[in-house]
């Protein structure tokens, strides 16, 4: 059954927001394998929604519409369903076990138990930065409670406790005349204040916002402030973010990152004047970011949209930076069992006219960028850097993950690719400036340096294809001159010590060896029109794997049936647009890494050095010894591709990543 199983995990955005999104999934997915006690709910439709509550000068806004009805479809998605599964199930509830267990411990001081805690939230939570005209910014909670349990009064009580003792004074409390029990406390020079209100508890640090909050809640009217939704940064990045059926999110946030910029700095002369700088370099123009999460929308496991709301035209930065949109296509060399690949490219002439714009107005010059480069570049690599390298890119840019056989530690490889749009000029080029740089061509008084210069690179081919390496010779040596540099540290703080060893690893052989397996060898190859670089410690495993995959000998990304599956969804979602940047991720290699290492004897041995007094790694290990990880094999029908794309409009770029339903829920 497992086996005919597949079903993605929420890992979505193009890099950091895919990894983010997953382990966002996943912690509440943990959550979620307890059952969620079900009690009475404070009915969101008896009050207008939130952004129509706060004001349109918030400036950094993050929701969760509905924490529990989140969390019950966070159940139905791959990683929920992996949880519950039968043969992982009993180790996460172990786990879950020996965190009650190391809780418990604390539980009396804290004046709150675990099961109160995961009881709190109901419904929505919201967080909000309010940046008032000419002031510093203001901060609102606003959380939805279990009025059934009492989960939620338990928790505000000790919490009036812990800041009653941390004050030193009473919290007050003043009824309005809406009948509402205000709270009050100081703390940090400032008056705090709350209230709970219909299961919903609203917190402030300025009266005046919550007062103004209240005021929109009772439908009257606020002066000179607008609602949130009257915010056009806000509406039209929201707009950007809404489901295909135009439901509404399961989370969503929203920043003015110059807006809260200014509100934070206000009275900080210097960071002010950074602010004001920002026109120079044209980010004035970044005018606001926001995205969205959905779950369970049509087809799709879930769905994460984000939006970078950009002034038109654009200027500056943000003008170098464009993306250009084509049609993206993995490259014949990229294989299929790649984990991560991330495509886009940009116009290296623009950006350079850019950069020398920008450059040149700030220093009140001109050609302030091609004098130097000609100065610091081109007469150390004795060539013309624009004409002779710059001029061959295409500026396409890629990156890709690997999780390199035997599964180890330094497994995961990653790589980084450039196209070319003549790759035998450039070749001519690279070489030269290699002999350049490591003395091939130095004509000068032998310095004492030429011989470890001239073994700093190794050149060699692999089936007809040039690599270069940084030698071994090379390595050493700069791990030799480590060893001395630390010597010599802990000689002068202890001067009358006994002698130290020349290389300090050798106290630890299996230190050394771990060491040695994580430290970076750097890589290059040429393969057909593009430079692979890789900066890893397995650097070479990933570029022969890429150069057998453009001979045919492995099976190339374009060709394999989970990736041609996402670029179908990709391409419905797309409908006419072109991309100018896309993602595509098959998480069941680095699970597959994660589930191999979390079982070895390397892990094992580990946590039986650090048990002896933590406890509560002692737990962890125990648990893993009651319930060792099933075979990967049996769980990687939960593992299923994910992808997204960015497409460049005229209010700025957008962002939308995907994982798919499995087959059985479609």
């Amino acid at each position: 059954m497992l086996s005919r199983m597949r079903i993605s995990p929420n890992r979505c955005f193009f890099k950091s927001a895919v990894n983010a999104s997953f382990v966002f999934t996943a912690i509440l997915a943990f959550t979620a394998t307890e059952q969620l006690v079900t009690g009475q709910e404070a009915d969101p439709s008896n009050r207008p929604r939130t952004q129509e509550l706060l004001p349109e000068t918030t400036v950094a806004f993050i929701q969760i519409d509905d924490f529990r009805d989140m969390v019950g479809k966070l159940q139905e998605t791959s990683f929920g369903q992996m949880t519950q599964d039968e043969s992982i199930s009993p180790l996460i509830d172990g786990l879950w076990d020996e965190a009650r267990l190391a809780y418990g411990e604390v539980e009396d001081e804290v004046g709150v138990t675990l099961d109160d805690i995961r009881e709190l939230p109901s419904g929505e939570m919201t967080f909000a930065i309010i940046a008032p005209r000419r002031q510093n910014p203001e901060y609102m909670l606003i959380i939805e409670l279990d009025t059934e349990s009492g989960a939620g009064e338990r928790i505000l009580e000790r919490g009036r406790e812990v800041i009653a003792a941390e004050t030193g004074e009473p919290i007050t409390t003043e009824e309005s005349e809406d009948g509402i029990d205000y709270e009050t406390f100081n703390a940090a020079g400032k008056n705090f204040k709350f209230f709970e209100k219909d299961g919903l508890m609203v917190g402030c640090s300025s009266e005046e916002e919550l007062d103004a909050f209240v005021d929109r809640w009772m439908e009257r009217e606020v002066e000179k402030v607008r609602p949130l939704t009257s915010n056009r940064k806000f509406v039209t990045i929201m707009n950007r973010c809404l489901g295909n059926n135009e439901i509404e999110p399961e989370a969503r946030f929203f920043i003015d990152p110059i807006g809260l910029a200014r509100s934070a700095t206000r009275g900080n002369f210097a960071a002010q004047a950074a602010i004001n700088f920002l026109p120079i370099i044209g980010l004035d123009g970044f005018l606001g970011v926001g995205g969205s999460m959905l779950l369970s929308e049509d087809d799709f496991e879930s769905v994460v949209h984000g939006h970078i709301l950009l002034s038109n035209p654009r200027k500056g930065v943000l003008e170098m930076l464009a993306l250009k949109p084509t049609d993206y296509q993995p490259e014949p060399w990229l294989p299929a069992d790649t984990a991560t690949y991330m495509t886009t490219s940009w116009d290296v002439d623009q950006l350079l006219a850019e950069l020398s714009k920008m450059v040149d107005l700030y220093q009140n010059g001109e050609g302030l960028v091609d004098e130097w480069i000609d100065g610091n570049i081109n007469e150390r690599i004795q060539m013309d850097l624009k004409e002779d390298v710059l001029a061959h890119l295409t500026g396409r840019v890629t990156y890709a993950e690997w999780i390199a056989p035997p599964m180890a530690l330094n497994s995961q490889v990653q790589l980084f690719a450039m196209e070319l749009s003549d790759p035998e000029a450039f070749e001519e080029s690279f070489e030269s400036i290699i002999q350049t740089v490591t003395g091939g061509n130095n004509n000068d008084e032998d310095n004492g340096n030429d011989q470890d210069r001239e073994s700093w690179m190794a050149k060699s081919e692999y089936k007809g294809f040039k690599t270069w390496t940084v030698s071994q010779a090379s390595i050493d040596r700069r791990q030799a001159s480590r060893n001395a540099r630390r010597n010599a540290r802990r000689q002068a703080q202890n001067p009358d010590g006994e002698n130290f060893i020349e290389d300090l690893d050798d106290e630890d052989p299996a230190v050394v060896e771990m060491r040695a397996e994580m430290r970076p060898r750097p890589a290059m190859a040429l393969v057909g029109n593009y430079l692979l670089m890789s900066f890893s410690s397995r650097s070479m495993d990933f570029i022969e794997h890429a150069i057998d995959t453009a001979e045919g000998e492995e099976m190339p990304m374009i060709d394999d049936e989970n990736f041609m599956e996402v670029q179908r969804k990709m391409t419905r979602l797309l409908r006419s647009d072109m991309p100018c940047a896309m993602t595509y991720q098959n998480p069941e290699h680095a699970f597959r890494m994660l589930f191999e290492l979390a079982g070895s004897e390397q892990t094992q041995s580990f946590l039986s050095s650090q048990i002896d007094d933590n406890p509560v790694l002692s737990g962890v290990q125990s648990r893993f010894a009651e319930n060792p990880l099933p075979d990967f094999d049996d769980m990687k029908g939960y593992f299923r591709p994910t992808g997204g794309f960015v497409v460049s409009d005229d209010t700025g770029y957008h962002f939308l990543a995907f994982s798919m339903k499995s087959e059985d829920d479609e």
